[in-house]
């Protein structure tokens, strides 16, 4: 009996160690990072910061090969990757999009068909006015809207959007009958901006980076941000929502994603790289070029904050009747 394990045990002695080996060596090949986006857009902005910021500081010895894979609102790039289920090799940039378009119809793959590696940094979403409007602060606009709901306007780039939410969500918690403001929806950033300098709105929502711009330049004033206390840098002295008394904070993140069921391995190698990232002065500089805030979260963290981000959204989109 004894003399028929040893063979077994020989064989055990060689595989434990081969196999911890083999997880210690991960990466062993190139990374893909798809990118949800075309290039020049945030979501390519972010990513090729990640690779700028990788490669600089040595954190990962692997080439890293990116993909710009538009479409279907970033669902062509989700499908793309969960079909890799279990390959570590192929992550992802992207957005709320990940659970938000799962919950509008439009795929089937949502935040649970998914393995989320890190929250990676954030902008915050400003309203904005023209620099001689009559708003001195958002109550002036909430107030007029209260008591009229289709008395002001709002552009945004698009519905639903976190854009659109940072109207709706503090309308609502003020009070006001968000179901009847007036919203025109215009297809980007800069076209928003256009219509705001053109008179044809009074009060746009976009995020801090379409609008910094003109707020230099003295033709527009930023009313109030999404953030969740209060900033320096492009938001300084700008109130936030809480600063108003009103519970609303909107972070317009980008993440990391990877193929659901992706070895544990890997999801503590990108927990340890990405914390490291994130304090590289290549990082930094990035951050400070686009106007980026930190928001890191690691692997557990952001996927619950997604959860409680989705659960949130979802509730909104089935009262203003866009959840499939």
């Amino acid at each position: 009996m004894q003399k028929s394990l040893l063979p077994l045990l020989v064989a055990l002695s060689i595989l434990v160690p081969a196999a911890a080996h083999a997880a210690a060596q991960f990466p062993a090949r190139r990374i893909e990072i798809v990118i949800a986006g075309n290039p020049g857009g945030g979501i390519d902005a972010t990513a090729r910061a990640v690779e700028r910021a990788l490669i600089e500081n040595k954190l990962v010895e692997q080439p890293l090969v990116m993909n710009n894979m538009s479409g279907g609102s970033g669902d062509v790039a989700k499908a793309y990757v969960t079909q890799k289920k279990g390959d570590p090799y192929f992550l992802y940039i992207e957005s709320n999009r990940i659970y938000q378009n799962k919950l509008l119809g439009t795929t089937q793959i949502g935040l649970d068909e998914v393995t989320p590696l890190a929250r990676l940094l954030t902008e915050y979403l400003v309203w904005v006015v023209l620099a001689d409007a009559p708003f001195r602060g958002p109550k002036d606009v909430l107030d007029r809207i209260k008591a009229d709901p289709g008395s002001v306007p709002f552009g945004v780039g698009a519905m639903p959007s976190n854009d659109y939410f940072n109207i709706v969500r503090p309308a609502r918690a003020y009070g006001v009958d968000y179901k009847k403001l007036r919203l025109a929806s215009f297809k980007s950033g800069g076209n928003l901006m256009i219509q705001l300098l053109g008179g044809h709105v009074p009060v746009i929502a976009t995020s801090l980076s379409e609008a910094i711009e003109q707020v230099k330049a003295g033709k527009v004033r930023l009313l109030v941000s999404s953030a969740p206390k209060a900033m320096g840098g492009d938001l300084q002295g700008v109130p936030t929502w809480r600063d108003q008394g009103i519970a609303v904070e909107i972070l317009h993140w980008r993440g990391l994603f990877a193929a659901p069921g992706i070895p544990r391995e890997a999801i503590v190698f990108w927990d340890d790289r990405i914390s490291r990232m994130v304090r590289t002065e290549s990082w930094k500089k990035s951050m400070d070029h686009y106007g980026w805030y930190e928001a890191h979260a690691d692997s557990a963290a952001f996927k619950r904050e997604l959860e409680a981000e989705r659960d949130v959204t979802g509730k909104l989109l089935r009262d203003l009747g866009y959840a499939k």
